[in-house]
C-alpha cells in the first residue's frame, strides 16, 4: 500500500526532475553540436586549403598554358574532385558532381547530398587572406558528412549516458529523502494494525455485557446511559470492522456466494437503527429482491460505510432515501452535499472533506476497491452551492447493460421524489 504510494511519488519527482534536466541538456548539447559541427568544417577547410594552394601553385606555374596546368593538376591530384572557375563563375575545368549556382558560387559553399563542396579561401576568409589570382577553386569533400554523423552519434551516446546517470543519482537521492517519511508511515501503519488487534476483545466484552443487561431494572436516566454505551460500542465495532477490512483484507472469510442483497441490507439497517434514531433521521426505503455473487463480509463493509456516511454527514432531523433493486443500489442523504471538484477526491485514501465529524478517511476508499473488484459502477450525484443543498446520492450499478442503467435511473428519480 505505502510501497505503491512511494513508487508513485518517486515516479512523479523523477519525471519532473528528468523533464527539466532533459530540456537543459537539449539546449546544452545543441550548443555543443553547433560548435563541434563548425569545428569539423574549419578543420576540413584547413586540410582542403592545402590542396587548394597546391592547385593554385600549378596554375601560377603555367599562366599561359591552362590546359597543361589542368593536366598536371589531374595527375598530381588524381584522388581529388575539384572545379576551377574564373571570377565570373564560368567553368574552366570541373569534375564535380554538380557545379555551383550563381548564389552558391558567391557564397563559396554548397552541399550535394551527403557531400560538401566549398572554396576553402572564401569559406575561411575570416582566417585566411584570399589569394589574388583570376581563378576560384572549389573542392568536393568526401569526409565531412561522415565526420558530422560520427560526431552526432558520439554526442547522442554522451547525452543518453549523462541522462541515465542523472536519473540513477536522482532516484537514490529521492529514496534517501523519502526514507525517514516512509519509516514513520510504516511505524504508524504497524501501530494501527497492532491497535486494531488489541481493541477487538474489549469491544466484544462491552457489547456482550450491554446486551445481557436488563434495562427495565434501571431508572430512565440509567437506561439512557446504557443506551449511549451500547451506541458507542456499536460504533467502535463498526470502526473495528473497517480497520480490519482495510489493514487485514486477507483475514476476511474467503469465497463468494450468491447473496440476497435485500436481506443483507435489511440486516445492516437494523444494526444502524439506533444511530438513525439518535440523530432523529427519517429513513425512506424501497427494497426489492436483488442478488449478487460476492464475498459476504466485503458487501457488508460496502453497505456499512455508505450507510454510516449517510448518517454521519446528514443534518439533524434529516432524511435518508435508500433504493435497492436488481442491478442498482442508491443511498441519498439530506446533508450539505459534495462539491463537484471533490467528488473524485472523496474516494482517495485518508480523504476527509469535513473534519468536524470522526473517521479515518478510509471508508469510501474501501467502497471503491470493493466496487472495482466486483465490476460495480459507482458515481456521486450531488449539488452544492450557496443557495441549494440537495445532499449526496451514491449510485451503484453492478449490471452495466443499457436496460439496467435505465431501471437504475428510474428508481433513483422515483425514490428521491418521495
Amino acid at each position: 500500500m505505502f510501497a505503491s504510494s512511494t513508487k508513485r511519488t518517486i515516479v512523479k519527482i523523477l519525471s519532473l526532475y528528468l523533464g527539466t534536466s532533459l530540456v537543459l541538456l537539449c539546449g546544452l548539447f545543441y550548443f555543443f553540436y553547433k560548435k563541434e559541427t563548425r569545428n569539423i568544417y574549419y578543420e576540413q577547410v584547413i586540410s582542403l586549403r592545402e590542396v587548394s594552394l597546391g592547385i593554385a601553385e600549378i596554375l601560377k606555374k603555367y599562366p599561359h598554358d591552362l590546359q597543361h596546368a589542368i593536366t598536371e593538376i589531374r595527375e598530381s591530384k588524381a584522388d581529388i574532385t575539384f572545379g576551377i572557375f574564373d571570377k565570373k563563375g564560368e567553368v574552366v575545368f570541373s569534375n564535380l558532381l554538380v557545379n555551383p549556382t550563381h548564389e552558391e558560387f558567391l557564397e563559396g559553399f554548397y552541399k550535394i547530398g551527403d557531400k560538401v563542396v566549398l572554396d576553402p579561401e572564401a569559406f575561411a576568409h575570416r582566417h585566411y587572406k584570399p589569394m589574388r589570382f583570376p581563378y576560384r577553386i572549389f573542392i568536393q569533400d568526401e569526409n565531412v558528412d561522415s565526420l558530422i554523423i560520427t560526431n552526432n552519434i558520439k554526442l547522442g551516446v554522451y547525452f543518453v549516458l549523462i541522462l541515465v546517470a542523472m536519473g540513477i543519482v536522482a532516484y537514490f537521492l529521492v529514496r534517501l529523502f523519502l526514507k525517514p517519511i516512509n519509516d514513520h508511515i510504516q511505524w504508524l501503519d504497524n501501530f494501527i494494525k497492532d491497535t486494531t488487534h488489541e481493541i477487538n476483545t474489549p469491544i466484544s466484552i462491552i457489547l456482550m455485557s450491554v446486551e445481557m443487561l436488563q434495562t427495565h431494572h434501571f431508572s430512565p436516566e440509567d437506561s439512557k446511559k446504557i443506551t449511549r454505551i451500547k451506541l458507542a460500542s456499536l460504533q467502535l465495532g463498526h470502526i473495528y470492522r473497517t480497520l480490519v477490512a482495510y489493514n487485514f483484507p486477507h483475514s476476511l472469510p474467503r469465497g463468494e456466494e450468491d447473496l440476497a442483497l435485500d436481506s443483507l441490507l435489511q440486516e445492516r439497517l437494523e444494526f444502524f437503527a439506533p444511530f438513525i434514531a439518535q440523530k432523529s433521521l427519517t429513513l425512506h426505503s424501497a427494497i426489492s429482491p436483488a442478488h449478487l455473487r460476492a464475498n459476504r463480509e466485503k458487501i457488508i463493509t460496502l453497505f456499512d460505510n455508505l450507510i454510516s456516511n449517510a448518517i454521519k454527514y446528514n443534518k439533524h432531523g434529516g432524511e435518508i432515501h435508500i433504493t435497492l433493486n436488481s442491478g442498482c443500489f442508491v443511498i441519498k442523504d439530506s446533508g450539505y452535499g459534495i462539491d463537484s471538484k471533490h467528488q473524485v477526491v472523496v474516494f482517495e485514501r485518508f480523504a476527509r472533506l469535513d473534519k468536524s465529524v470522526g473517521g479515518f478517511g478510509i471508508g469510501l476508499s474501501l467502497v471503491r476497491e470493493i466496487c472495482k473488484e466486483y465490476d460495480i459502477d459507482i458515481r456521486i450525484e450531488s449539488v452544492q452551492d450557496d443557495r441549494k443543498h440537495t445532499g449526496s446520492a451514491f449510485v451503484l450499478s453492478w449490471d452495466t447493460s443499457q436496460k439496467h442503467k435505465e431501471i437504475a435511473g428510474d428508481t433513483y428519480e422515483s425514490t428521491t421524489s418521495t
